[in-house]
């Protein structure tokens, strides 16, 4: 499904219709394109043809599909267009498409897909033998390999993945070899933690929704890597795992993501 999505955003893009939309703050601008619209209807038809039963939740037209299986709240996040803008300004990088399945609670499966470069990265811990992955891999011009964080240098000789500039959190980079400031999808942007080109994320403070917070918390646990929340009256860290959410809801406070193996340092 994902790199049918990926198929649907590359083809899509060459002759766009942007539809304007209100964002999550109730003021803001935002957009969705035929290229999200398609990729969605693609994903939901797949579900409804091979996971009969299970929920879904969706960023277009408000989808909301309850779960029918008895006993159980097992559904999928979907994400068809992540970094619309981004595909709007015909970026060749920070759009992506991403998936999730939670089931009971627990995050089962996800995937990200890299719209520019065809990469998927994500874990399937469903399933038994052949179709059971559940280590996070990196599909990859065709190959299939391990997806490993960088733990070996330390965060001294590494950077700093900020979402916005150095001015919302004055100080963070002085741990860090220096800072990068990205944006676009945010899926392709903390899969640059995933493959060990930069050393920690931070996340300022936005609106959290199941499409975009479920595949990235579910791939980035997986890797070994933690949350923590940041006391802005002192720097204080505090550990901390964020809620599975199922609407869209404020998150107040920053947050900074660096692996198990670098606790020590900070």
């Amino acid at each position: 499904m994902v790199n049918k999505a990926i198929q649907i955003i590359q083809q899509e893009c060459h002759e766009l219709t942007i539809e304007n939309k209100v964002a999550y703050d109730g003021v803001g601008e935002d957009f969705a394109t035929n290229g999200d619209k398609k990729a969605q209807e693609m994903y939901v038809r797949e579900i409804k043809k091979h996971f009969p039963g299970v929920g879904m939740i969706g960023e277009e037209e408000n989808l909301r599909v309850p779960c029918t299986i008895a006993g159980h709240d097992i559904f999928f996040t979907l994400d068809p267009l992540d970094g619309t803008k981004a595909y709007k300004r015909k970026q060749s990088h920070g759009v992506g498409t991403m998936i999730a399945l939670v089931e009971d609670g627990k995050i089962v499966a996800a995937y990200v897909g890299d719209a520019n470069t065809g990469e998927v990265y994500g874990y399937c811990a469903v399933g038994d033998g052949a179709d059971k992955d559940d280590e996070v891999v990196r599909h990859r011009f065709g190959r299939k390999s391990l997806l490993k964080p960088n733990t070996e240098e330390g965060l001294k000789d590494q950077y700093i993945l900020l979402r916005d500039g150095p001015h919302t959190f004055p100080g963070i980079e002085k741990k860090f070899k220096n800072l990068e400031v990205g944006g676009g999808s945010i899926g392709t942007h903390v899969a640059r933690l995933w493959k060990g080109e930069v050393g920690a994320v931070m996340l300022e403070p936005n609106y959290e929704t199941p499409w975009d917070l479920v595949p990235v918390l579910g791939i980035t646990l997986r890797l070994g890597f933690k949350f923590f929340k940041i006391d802005p009256n002192n720097g204080n860290l505090e550990e901390h795992i964020p809620e599975i959410v199922k609407e869209v809801v404020r998150k107040p406070y920053h947050e900074l993501v660096v692996h198990s193996d670098h606790i020590r340092e900070l």
